[in-house]
């Protein structure tokens, strides 16, 4: 089975996808990331949400969720402000203030968190630089583009609530062992 993990605490399954990327291993010592890796500002935008919906109706500092998630304060600001501008979170000014989810988390989706944090779910071309594929007629492309749009389909259906009941799942799991 090969699994997306969020810091191995978020299982989705990607069996159907073949080998796209080994669940553990490591190569000189270091951990292997697999095929699929995702930008800073989406690992921001997914840990954030996912520790705000564990308090969705609590407004959480941006200090207090940068400092808890060890993310730059001023990359996570960015962020933040990308998901508000999407419609994910609000914002409160103040000593209380800080941020929460704008809807509940059952409601959003992984898709929509990709999205607000800059990236573009529709995968067009080849993996070669466009002066050596310009990607029309390409087996690679032609095969990448429809492992893409899997993907995303399974994007659409994941959603934060169930990112963090498998968190807490996870989390129990590891206190047992």
């Amino acid at each position: 089975i090969y699994t997306l993990s969020l810091h191995d605490a978020l299982p989705i399954s990607f069996k159907q996808f073949g080998t796209l990327i080994p669940k553990s291993g490591t190569k000189g010592g270091s951990p292997m990331l697999g095929l699929l890796n995702i930008s800073e500002a989406m690992s921001i935008a997914l840990h954030t949400c996912a520790c705000l919906a564990e308090e969705p109706e609590r407004f959480q500092s941006a200090r207090e969720l940068s400092d808890k998630l060890g993310f730059s304060a001023h990359h996570f600001a960015k962020v933040v402000q990308q998901l508000v501008r999407a419609g994910l979170l609000e914002t409160e000014r103040g000593p209380t203030g800080g941020a929460k989810l704008a809807r509940a988390p059952e409601k959003i989706t992984l898709l929509e968190i990709y999205v607000a944090a800059g990236g573009t779910p529709h995968y067009k071309g080849c993996l070669l630089k466009h002066d050596i594929c310009k990607g029309d007629g390409c087996a690679l492309g032609k095969l990448m583009a429809k492992e893409n749009e899997r993907l995303v389909a399974l994007l659409e259906t994941v959603t934060l609530d169930s990112v963090v009941r498998s968190l807490k799942r996870n989390r129990i799991g590891k206190k047992t062992a």
